[in-house]
């Protein structure tokens, strides 16, 4: 049994837990960052005496710059290994929330907004990756929908942080905050995550032998005493976008990226605009943080359902069904604002139908591809979705300068979801296995008649 194969079929190791918590605490940065624009949203707009459209386009920088991140950016993951492109983007987004804090006016938030949500696309995608690599077959699904729950934690966690916080001292304090807990979690990434086998066993950095041996001591793993041979090299190697472009994966890279698309688009105009939109719809600002903390705790809550559904079926045939309730939950915010309980049980209602997919997705992208190329992969199809999240902020600033009501908004989005679950459903086998406690990539293997 080689390398990869033993960890594969071993149980889980204290240090393999403590890589998922840490990529699970990367996502609430990731979740932080996001909602901190829109936590503080009311506070800037007075201070700077922004309109809803310039609101929208500052929303949507960060989001703007994760999509470059997650495209672009995070394919360094494959070539320099996923750990050290984890401690460089953490620092970037520190220093950006940093120097956030101190803008002067409304274009250079923006710039920074951008330069910051490079770092996070980055970040996110590369955590979701390492994750990947370091769960065992049986696991993978449920880390990986884990992972995602960081996000809507950060969420709550900053919701409540930030409240408090622009209250007492005004919004530039929120970024402060920000930067402090990205700063910290610098020495945790660089202690408690070591390199990924698959990245060192494909690239073969120098002293890859005796790094992949420190790996494998640390998750109670045997020694070997010399490295695999690598398999024959095509005349001539293709980049990695190729690669994830053409060929076998060009059809599922193709599905997964519209599937992202039309998921983080909705995510993200919920995520971003639902404390606004309650708050548009007559009640006061503290509702309107109240009803985006109550979004993150219904992600929350629709992340766990969905990992605990998906290590027990299919996890196609769970997405799949998730992206229709996720469709469903945007009609009930939509006819729900009439009242301050009912708007704040639609918030949740809407965070649970929205991220439950996101969750889904994380756990079953990486399955699609092999570990030479699975961070431009991830990079590239989480982009692709990031794409959806630029317009949609900026889609509804403009729609309610036109006059649109907020909850009208919210049936723009049932469609795209129930779309999403026919692109799910045409996906082929993953390769690896994602699903416990028998992989569905083993089902699809068994003969006819044993199905």
């Amino acid at each position: 049994m080689d390398i990869k194969a033993r960890i594969e079929a071993a149980p889980m190791k204290r240090t393999q837990v403590g890589v998922i918590a840490i990529c699970m605490a990367l996502y609430m940065i990731d979740g932080f960052d996001v909602l901190v624009m829109a936590f503080s949203a009311n506070a800037v707009m007075e201070d700077w005496g922004l309109s809803a459209s310039q609101l929208g386009v500052l929303l949507s920088s960060a989001l703007i710059g994760m999509a470059i991140g997650s495209i672009f950016v995070s394919s360094v993951a494959d070539v320099i290994g996923r750990q050290k492109t984890l401690v460089i983007g953490a620092a970037i987004v520190a220093v950006g929330m940093l120097v956030s804090a101190f803008a002067p006016g409304y274009a250079v938030l923006v710039v920074l907004r951008f330069i910051t949500g490079l770092a996070v696309g980055t970040l996110q995608a590369t955590a979701n990756v390492l994750a990947s690599e370091f769960s065992n077959a049986k696991r993978r699904s449920t880390a990986l929908a884990l992972v995602s729950i960081g996000q809507p934690i950060g969420g709550v966690l900053g919701g409540m942080a930030t409240g408090a916080l622009i209250t007492a001292f005004g919004w530039r304090s929120a970024f402060l905050f920000g930067a402090v807990i990205t700063v910290v979690m610098i020495p945790f990434i660089m202690k408690a995550v070591p390199e990924s086998v698959d990245f060192l066993l494909v690239r073969r950095p120098e002293n890859a032998l005796q790094r992949i041996n420190k790996v494998l001591r640390r998750i109670d793993q045997p020694v070997v005493a010399e490295l695999p041979e690598l398999p024959e090299a095509p005349a001539k190697r293709k980049s990695r976008f190729a690669d994830v472009l053409t060929g076998v994966n060009a059809r599922r890279t193709i599905l997964i990226s519209l599937a992202y698309f039309i998921l983080m688009a909705s995510f993200y105009f919920a995520n971003s605009w639902t404390p606004k939109l309650v708050t548009a719809s007559g009640f006061s600002q503290q509702d309107g943080i109240t009803a985006g903390v109550l979004f993150s705790v219904g992600a929350i809550i629709g992340a766990v359902v969905l990992g605990a559904f998906g290590a027990r079926f299919p996890m196609r045939k769970v997405l799949a069904v998730f992206f229709v309730i996720g469709g469903l939950t945007f009609g009930a915010f939509s006819l729900s604002t009439g009242s301050l309980a009912g708007a704040l049980f639609a918030a949740a209602l809407v965070g649970f139908g929205s991220n439950a997919p996101i969750a889904g997705m994380l756990a079953i992208s990486p399955t699609y591809y092999t570990s030479e190329v699975r961070g431009t992969a991830l990079g590239l199809v989480i982009g692709m979705g990031r794409i959806g999240a630029i317009a949609s902020p900026i889609i509804a600033g403009a729609l309610m300068d036109g006059g649109w009501q907020p909850t009208d908004l919210y049936f723009l989005f049932i469609i795209p979801m129930l779309i999403g679950a026919v692109v799910i459903s045409m996906l082929g086998k993953p390769v690896l296995a994602s699903v416990a406690p028998k992989s569905e990539t083993a089902r699809e293997q068994e003969p006819a008649g044993k199905r």
